[in-house]
């Protein structure tokens, strides 16, 4: 499929091009209940709270008491309000990428003289988090592929509050949404398409 080329999106009103039958997992209640409390927030406040008010609006519907912030370090003086924030009302445990102090040397991997020789250690973050208990777990800049391991390793339900963006000062989407960005990357993958063609 590819939806994001499509006009029509009759989908919206409830008559989708491609038949499809409802997934099992919206069978399951937790998953139902999950879907159900996203919707109220879309409804009653579309265009009012920001993504920190609904997650905390998210986790209160739920019930849950106990949330884990997986931050990455290079945002450490956000995570700290945002730690200041979220520990006013519901119990938290933070973990910082860096987490069990883990070697790039020790799993082989690409290692900069500027960064510093320990790695992120996702899985790390998400084993800390559910061992500690939480209810819910908040992705805040994690790289991106670390985030990929966390999101496969944590067992929790997951939301995002944050990604990482060093150049657009972690808003990713100004790649698509500023032109001039835009056509900067466009013009790189086309510069980059011809040099492959030309080998």
């Amino acid at each position: 499929m590819r939806c994001d080329a499509c006009d029509r999106k009759t989908c919206r009103n409830g008559n989708p091009c491609a038949a499809k039958p409802l997934p099992e997992a919206y069978g399951d209640p937790g998953i139902l209940r999950t879907m159900r409390v996203a919707s109220e927030i879309e409804a009653e406040f579309y265009g009012v709270k920001n993504r920190l008010e609904e997650i905390m609006e998210f986790a209160r519907r739920m019930g849950f008491r106990k949330l884990g912030l997986a931050f990455c370090i290079g945002l450490e003086e956000e995570a700290r309000y945002v730690g200041d924030i979220l520990s006013r009302e519901f119990e938290l445990e933070a973990v910082c990428c860096k987490i069990g102090g883990l070697l790039k040397s020790e799993l082989g991997m690409a290692q900069s003289p500027d960064l510093g020789p320990a790695s992120c250690s996702p899985a790390g973050q998400a084993a800390q988090l559910e061992s500690a208990g939480c209810d819910l777990a908040i992705v805040m800049g994690l790289c991106v592929g670390h985030d990929t391991v966390f999101y496969r390793t944590c067992r929790l339900p997951i939301t995002t509050l944050a990604v990482k963006d060093r150049v657009l000062g972690h808003n990713p989407l100004a790649a698509v949404t500023c032109p001039y960005v835009r056509k900067r990357v466009i013009k790189e993958m086309e510069s980059k398409q011809e040099h492959q063609g030309g080998i």
